[in-house]
């Protein structure tokens, strides 16, 4: 998968665990200003969001920033699926998550990317849980690949900022 280069987009190193989780609590001190460098959940949201990457095989961590928002954790990953998705597969996809949708899934739409392929879009407010989550989902047309894309925002601050910086990078998607 590639993708383009977007500003207040911020790849950090999938090298080790530890290496993607000292980047990331880095990037967000520097994000956040150097008295967050004291806030032990800077730590340990980079922890976890590098635990949780390297064990579902990201291809993408990386910080999304804008100027109105609190930063927030960009995850990336490429499924593979066992048969290539028939035409209606992005239809198929929004529908089973508007069927499905608890209360923690807020609206889902279908878009497109740059050169066509289907994108499923799911905003959601997990339960239970501070923030806002976006996953956006990828279809690669006649293909077995999906392209999986989750950001989340502890504060939930500018939200809609950064979900215009999540689609100009999954608009550039490209299988």
């Amino acid at each position: 998968m590639r993708l383009a280069a977007v500003p207040g987009v911020t790849p950090v190193s999938l090298a080790s665990p530890e290496r993607t989780a000292e980047e990331l609590a880095a990037l967000m001190v520097r994000a956040r200003g150097p008295e967050s460098a004291h806030d032990p959940g800077v730590a340990q949201s980079a922890e976890e969001a590098a635990a949780l990457a390297h064990a579902n095989g990201a291809g993408l961590v990386a910080l999304v920033e804008h100027a109105n928002a609190d930063p927030a954790v960009l995850v990336a990953l490429v499924v593979v699926v066992d048969a290539p998705h028939g035409p209606d597969a992005a239809a198929e996809l929004r529908e089973h998550l508007e069927a499905s949708a608890g209360p923690d899934i807020q609206d889902v739409t279908e878009s497109a990317t740059e050169r066509g392929h289907p994108v499923v879009i799911a905003d959601r407010i997990p339960a239970g849980e501070p923030g806002c989550q976006l996953q956006a989902v990828v279809v690669e047309p006649g293909g077995r690949r999906l392209a999986v894309f989750t950001l989340h925002s502890v504060s939930g601050r500018g939200w809609l900022d950064l979900a215009a910086l999540l689609g100009r990078l999954v608009s550039s998607v490209d299988f």
